[in-house]
């Protein structure tokens, strides 16, 4: 059960002294009604189930001492019996639900319904265990509402509800009751909410005090000789919409929270740095400012960057075995091609290899297999290496169906700012310096040259971020904007024979390599402030984010939690405790 839900029971249970009766086609799950077609919905709402997940009914008079019968309840199968239905104060039609009138000057709606009771005893009746389906009939009366409102807030009040089993094997008495009529006193109220559709969604909840009788059947193995009446209290809910994630772990569930002012976000979430996957565990109904774990926007891509310190509280960059891909764009050839014709190529940079003193096309004066060292236009590192871009071409206009695979032998400068090693977050900016790549001897393109950088007043700033991890090893968020500029010219006899140019990019391409840790923002009540723990899971390696308002302590350790920005990371001990 998500926190939203665990906050609003507690709310509820220190008002009233109830347990909660949660509600609508399954744990968690909406409550949807279509429009009448007068701006409202039709009362009960057909279609839906409410559902006990936290208490269950009790028998409990009657009983030996330390021995319960608990009865999981499940209202469902709601029916317009009209002028069929039987204990009913209204005159309705036949089919019909509900009429003007009942005891708050709104409407009446009486129903047949089905309480489904899973049966279990406890202490002595222990192995009792039975499911029992019994007939009910119900009677709810609501106060005004308006047709044609989008919000329709309104109170309620279950006015009667009776049931009775007959013939059943252990219960040869079971009746339940509840409502006002009764002196069984079970307010309520209602919100129907609008949706796009046109249909509404219905959030209800009534506080039901109820009344069991039951006599055991003389052959009961479990209740023979036993008889009594039980009232007890619960609240019976119906619409509230769970906010938890999504089956797939990928989202939280579009939720309407109760406060429409808030949004259903997410809270805590598992994150594999070996593969940049993040799974969503739990999420909470809060304004849109509130403390959260932000996803950030093309995370979960499979193509996380990690790199081992190289012994000075750092890594060596370039990132040797990471990628850079475009995930939202590709280069293009446009220059040189008939209008509405163009040359689109999604670009992957891989395979670097740090060339040292044999780089081209190096400023610097690096030593054998040597990646990095001091200096650079940035006051920090420069970086001078060989790698492959690899390039996936598809031609459109006049070209469509041209379809080749391009692997170009590249040198690559690049330039970074000064990093603090030791630093569990290393940030600071970077440049593409320069970059050039040609082919020779394609079919194709019998000229095929790309470069970008600064140096070529190609401008392609960049940022990267480490991110230091409790294996030793560094998370590499690394990024791009890419001028480029292309030249080619097609082979004679080919399907490229007569088209030749040069294309610059018109606006900067975005290379990625890895991806951004999932981080905590926003704000908390005054006195606390949003707080990232981490917990590490030592049989699979995967990180345990959760953001939680917390008071700032001296001792928050006492709880094995751990403070994500210091990065004292707490092996095989998963967060349990909340705010």
């Amino acid at each position: 059960m998500s926190t939203s839900v665990k906050f609003r029971s507690i709310v509820l249970t220190a008002a009233v002294g109830v347990l909660i009766f949660t509600a609508s086609g399954g744990a968690g799950e909406a409550c949807v009604v279509p429009d009448n077609s007068t701006g409202t919905p039709n009362l009960p709402p057909i279609g839906c189930t409410f559902i006990c997940p936290n208490e269950p009914f009790m028998i409990i008079t009657g009983l030996p001492e330390g021995n319960t019968i608990e009865l999981d309840g499940t209202l469902k199968d709601f029916v317009c019996c009209g002028d069929s239905c039987t204990n009913c104060s209204l005159s309705l039609a036949s089919g019909q639900c509900e009429t003007a009138g009942g005891s708050l000057g709104g409407h009446g709606h009486c129903f047949d319904a089905t309480l489904d009771l899973a049966v279990t005893g406890t202490g002595g009746l222990e192995g009792f265990s039975r499911n029992l389906s019994v007939p009910v009939h119900g009677e709810v009366h609501t106060g005004p509402r308006t047709p044609g409102e989008p919000v329709q807030d309104f109170n309620s009040v279950f006015f009667r509800l009776t049931g009775e089993l007959f013939g059943d094997p252990d219960f040869c008495t079971f009746r339940i009751k509840w409502g006002t009529d009764y002196n069984l006193p079970s307010p309520g109220h209602t919100t129907l909410t609008e949706l796009p559709s046109g249909d509404f969604a219905v959030d209800s909840f009534f506080d039901i005090t109820y009344e069991i009788e039951f006599e055991g059947c003389p052959d009961s193995v479990y209740l023979e000789d036993l008889s009594g009446t039980t009232t007890e209290t619960l609240l019976m809910e119906t619409g509230f919409a769970e906010c938890r994630p999504t089956p797939d772990g990928t989202a939280c569930e579009p939720t309407a929270c109760l406060d429409t002012d808030e949004e259903c976000y997410p809270v805590c979430v598992n994150f594999d740095m070996a593969t940049g996957d993040i799974t969503i565990l739990d999420c909470n109904c809060g304004e849109p400012n509130d403390c959260r774990v932000y996803i950030p926007t093309g995370s979960g891509s499979g193509q996380a960057c990690m790199l081992p310190d190289n012994g000075t509280g750092t890594p060596n960059l370039p990132p040797i075995a990471c990628e850079y891909n475009s995930p939202n764009d590709v280069f293009k050839i446009i220059d040189g091609l008939p209008v509405g014709t163009t040359i689109e190529m999604d670009g992957t940079l891989m395979d670097f290899v740090c060339c040292g003193d044999s780089c081209t096309d190096c400023s610097l004066a690096l030593a054998a297999g040597q990646c990095e060292m001091a200096g650079g236009s940035l006051g920090g590192d420069g970086h001078c290496f060989t790698a492959t871009l690899d390039l996936d071409v598809n031609g459109t206009g006049d070209l469509a169906g041209f379809n080749r695979h391009l692997a170009v032998p590249v040198s690559g400068e690049v330039h970074t700012a000064p990093r603090n090693p030791d630093d569990p977050v290393q940030d600071f900016n970077s440049v593409f310096f320069r970059l050039t790549g040609e082919l020779f001897g394609d079919p194709d393109f019998c000229t095929f040259r790309i470069k970008w950088g600064t140096d070529y007043n190609l401008p392609s700033p960049g940022h990267t971020t480490l991110t230091q991890l409790s294996t030793g090893y560094f998370g590499v968020d690394s990024f791009f904007d890419i001028t480029y500029e292309i030249e080619f010219e097609g082979c004679p006899g080919e399907l490229l024979d007569g088209y030749s140019g040069t294309t610059t990019a018109a606006t900067p391409l975005r290379m990625m390599a890895g991806g951004p840790v999932p981080r905590c923002v926003g704000d908390c009540p005054p006195g606390k402030v949003c707080d990232e723990t981490v917990i590490v899971n030592c049989n699979d390696g995967t990180l345990k984010i959760c953001c939680v308002p917390t008071r700032p302590s001296a001792d928050l350790n006492r709880d094995g939690i751990v403070n994500f920005k210091d990065f004292a990371f707490v092996a095989d001990q998963w967060l349990t405790s909340g705010p």
